[in-house]
């Protein structure tokens, strides 16, 4: 499997966090989760990353890449796997292992609710997202951890605020 990072480090990041739920799974759950994390980080992030992949597309992983700077335009060297990748992957993988495939969840957007109305007790509309990206969970400790690399967030959320 190709994944970000390794068990044993994993191991020692979500320790060092206090998360025991990765200590009490066993090494092949946890390996499946890393796999999982990391697909999700090449999902989420693909388009911000800076460079191209060295091996090309034959290289399964987004990384390592050639011609890549941090947000700070510090090189990061071709055959290295930045640790901003390899931390999220980590967190992205808690999240697998708690609940598998909730990071990259299936959509169909013809069953998804836009109004539901309970008759003199509630009426609420939420926002109706707008594709199978949108429906991807926004995790802002992964985002946190990746801002060094790409640069100010990757925050699905865009707007402005105006003072009049």
């Amino acid at each position: 499997m190709s994944s970000y990072g390794t068990l044993a480090a994993s191991k020692t990041y979500h320790a060092e966090r206090g998360n025991t739920a990765w200590a009490a799974a066993d090494d092949a759950d946890l390996t499946i989760a890393l796999l999982r994390g990391s697909e999700y980080v090449d999902g989420r992030f693909r388009s911000a990353f800076p460079g191209l992949k060295t091996g090309g597309r034959d290289q399964v992983r987004e990384w390592p890449r050639t011609g890549a700077t941090d947000a700070s335009n510090y090189a990061i060297a071709s055959d290295a796997e930045p640790v901003e990748v390899e931390y999220a992957t980590y967190e992205a993988a808690l999240r697998e292992l708690a609940t598998p495939g909730s990071l990259l969840p299936d959509v169909t957007p013809s069953n998804q609710i836009k109004r539901e109305r309970i008759e003199g007790i509630i009426d609420t509309e939420y926002v109706t997202p707008s594709g199978a990206s949108a429906a991807r969970p926004v995790i802002a400790v992964i985002d946190a951890i990746m801002a060094p690399l790409i640069g100010g967030g990757a925050s699905s959320f865009v707007g402005s605020s105006v003072r009049s």
